[in-house]
């Protein structure tokens, strides 16, 4: 099957757009022709980069939602980048277009471009709440627009765990098409792993013994950054010796740089910045914490955890993504939190499931075996040899 994978084209370093590669790669293992379609701005050229490795890539003159000043409000309304985009895809014949959307409001010009094409046609949204909810500006007008267009689709939406799925129900009128297939993360098996370790704790001035609790994610109030310092001082209070990496940049970079200075952490927790290749981190460290405000389902920590790295997440996260329940430590909850990390046994359970749970559930073979199948159903009656 030729699938085109197309990209709204937010940026190369959010999950929501590294998807692609994981997901290109697990299909193009399964005997699948990949094509990622993807827009020129130099943003998208990492992402380029790295689908590259199992495919062609095609690059657009098309622009995001967020490069136009008006945003979905301008965006929604450009039937010619529709038209020009519904062009581009054709033209590479696939059987299937998988567009590939961060948010409710992004690329609804593309909904419109891939609901005008004759093939197979199927829509991941990573992140599924409102703009009402988010607080943008006109957005009750926004979400109007999303709305309309994401219920004019004729193919199926995805979500990616279980409660994206239902708020986006609940979001569309009845009898929209949607389903949910989870995130999925290659596995992390370096032969060197303690090589690699005892590189980056050297790099950092962190001793072979310290804790190191990792964070991954951008500097934005999406991420809950400063929740990061906070629990980093409540575990630094018991755990003189620990160490607290973040992994990512943003526009909070200033604002965290406050946060450390007043909670009195210099020298204790450091901004790395971006990586583009986070496995190092990961090998290295003894925790990887997720404070998210809100998420999809992470890569971060479905990298960590396939890394057989112990994670530390939010209860609304594990309420919302079930299979983690009993796979990950309490967030919110710091003395559970630290009574794990003084319980070397249990931290090695807990990184143990985890592993297992990512080798099955959250695995790039998974999930793109999860997409194939629904690839299969959108085409099928078009192309019953497929």
């Amino acid at each position: 099957m030729r699938v085109l994978l197309a990209s709204s084209g937010s940026g190369s370093r959010g999950g929501g757009e590294i998807f692609l590669d994981y997901l290109g790669r697990g299909l193009a293992a399964r005997g699948h022709e990949v094509i990622t379609w993807m827009p020129g701005h130099a943003r998208m050229d990492e992402l380029a980069a790295r689908c590259a490795s199992f495919g062609r890539v095609v690059r657009s003159p098309y622009r995001n939602t967020y490069d136009y000043h008006g945003r979905s409000l301008t965006a929604s309304l450009n039937r010619r980048a529709s038209r020009d985009a519904a062009r581009e895809w054709m033209a590479l014949r696939p059987d299937v277009v998988h567009l590939n959307k961060q948010n409710l409001e992004d690329g609804l010009d593309l909904v419109r471009a891939l609901g005008a094409s004759d093939v197979g046609r199927v829509c991941t949204i990573h992140l599924t709440q409102t703009a009402v909810y988010l607080g943008a500006k006109a957005a009750a007008l926004r979400d109007w627009l999303a709305r309309r267009s994401l219920a004019r689709f004729p193919g199926v939406l995805v979500a990616v765990q279980p409660a994206r799925e239902a708020s986006l129900k609940s979001f569309l009128p009845p009898g929209a098409r949607t389903a949910t297939i989870f995130n999925g993360a290659p596995p992390l098996r370096a032969a060197s792993r303690d090589e690699v370790r005892a590189r980056v704790r050297a790099e950092h001035g962190i001793g072979a013994n310290d804790l190191l609790v990792l964070g991954v994610g951008r500097l934005v109030a999406q991420k809950n950054p400063r929740r990061f310092v906070e629990i980093a001082r409540a575990v630094r209070g018991r755990f003189p010796g620990a160490r607290f990496l973040w992994v990512g940049d943003g526009d909070l970079a200033g604002e965290w740089r406050a946060w450390v200075a007043q909670a009195g952490l210099e020298g204790a927790v450091q901004c790395v910045g971006w990586r583009p290749d986070v496995a190092p981190f990961l090998l290295a460290a003894d925790l990887l914490l997720h404070v998210a405000e809100f998420e999809g389902l992470p890569l971060a920590l479905v990298e960590a955890m396939a890394a057989g790295i112990p994670c530390a997440v939010t209860r609304g996260l594990v309420s919302e993504v079930p299979p983690l329940e009993g796979h990950v430590l309490p967030a919110d909850d710091v003395d559970a939190l630290c009574a794990a990390l003084a319980d070397p046994a249990a931290l090695s359970a807990i990184a143990a499931g985890a592993r297992e749970l990512a080798d099955t559930r959250f695995s790039i073979d998974a999930m793109a075996a999860g997409y194939e199948n629904l690839y299969r159903d959108a085409c099928g009656s078009r192309h019953p040899s497929l």
